[in-house]
């Protein structure tokens, strides 16, 4: 995540590094490799935001990637050298500044965006668990239900699809403009618990620590809604929008999907150390949810059984 998205930092020698890998990997094509008929097929040219400074060690960058490979096409992938927080990169997206981005599913994003309907997080964006004030950690512990948890305000960040479901069940939510910021915020409680995804909630904390020396992850609750991760890109990328879910559906069906998203460290440590069959589940409605995202396959999502 961590340069802050506004100050915009400029890391031009990384945007050339990759761009000259890159392309040496796609010009593997033309090296006696490239599969009958695509031989005059022009590769695609991809640009991925730098999420939150984390790069090409964002998940959404590492699934894009393995989807363009099963794809099975040329390409070029290129990472934005500009730190940008998920409301930038949508603006970015609308500019055409880069052409393809992830963030979390909502009706509205649906609709601004040609959303490509795979969750590339199996959904863990719903499981959530909550960064808190280690001064509330006993008042946490007695949280049972929905009821109990709306005496609490929500921290999330500016433009968060999540914001609108926290708001539907009643809870208050305090934004902040990037995910950096609301660590400090935290730390000075101008709200009682940041609820983020099952796959990121250790990393952060980690990561941010250092802004919220007083911050520790709750223990007791976890909260479930249906939601997910996409990918998007602009109405007029049709053929980067079927070249991403060709890619999607094929390392879905060989099990490298699977693979790449079960051994990334933040979800290996999240599903060890979690212990969700111990946590007290507060279950939310999402009234972000369209037809299409709901008839996305029920084997794209993860199962509450599947965390042991």
């Amino acid at each position: 995540m961590p340069a802050p998205a506004p100050q915009e930092q400029q890391t031009e020698p990384r945007w050339t590094r990759r761009q000259s890998l890159l392309h040496i990997a796609s010009a593997g094509w033309a090296l006696g490799s490239t599969p009958p008929g695509l031989a005059q097929v022009a590769p695609l040219a991809v640009v991925y935001p730098n999420l939150n400074g984390n790069g090409a060690d964002n998940l959404g960058y590492r699934v894009l990637e393995l989807a363009l490979q099963r794809a099975a096409r040329p390409y070029s992938l290129l990472l934005h050298p500009v730190a940008v927080n998920d409301e930038r990169a949508r603006a970015m997206l609308r500019r055409g500044e880069v052409n393809v981005a992830d963030f979390g599913s909502g009706g509205e994003f649906e609709k601004a965006f040609n959303a490509v309907y795979f969750p590339i997080d199996r959904g863990l964006l719903g499981y959530r668990i909550s960064l808190i004030h280690y001064s509330l950690e006993h008042e946490f512990a007695r949280v049972g239900s929905l009821t109990q948890l709306r005496r609490f305000r929500a921290g999330q960040g500016l433009g968060w699809s999540n914001n609108a479901i926290m708001q539907a069940a009643g809870i208050s939510v305090v934004t902040g403009p990037t995910l950096e910021s609301l660590f400090p915020m935290l730390e000075a409680k101008r709200f009682d618990f940041l609820p983020l995804g099952l796959n990121e909630v250790y990393g952060f904390s980690e990561q941010y620590g250092d802004f919220a020396p007083s911050m520790l992850v709750d223990a007791h609750n976890l909260l479930v809604y249906r939601f997910a991760r996409l990918f998007y890109v602009r109405p007029d990328s049709a053929e980067l929008h079927a070249t991403i879910l060709l890619g999607l559906r094929r390392a879905f069906a060989d099990g490298s999907f699977q693979r790449l998203l079960n051994n990334d460290p933040s979800v290996r440590r999240a599903l060890l150390r979690a212990k969700l069959s111990q946590r007290n589940v507060i279950t939310l409605d999402n009234p972000l949810l369209t037809e299409a995202f709901r008839a996305m396959p029920d084997e794209y999502f993860f199962k509450p059984g599947e965390f042991k």
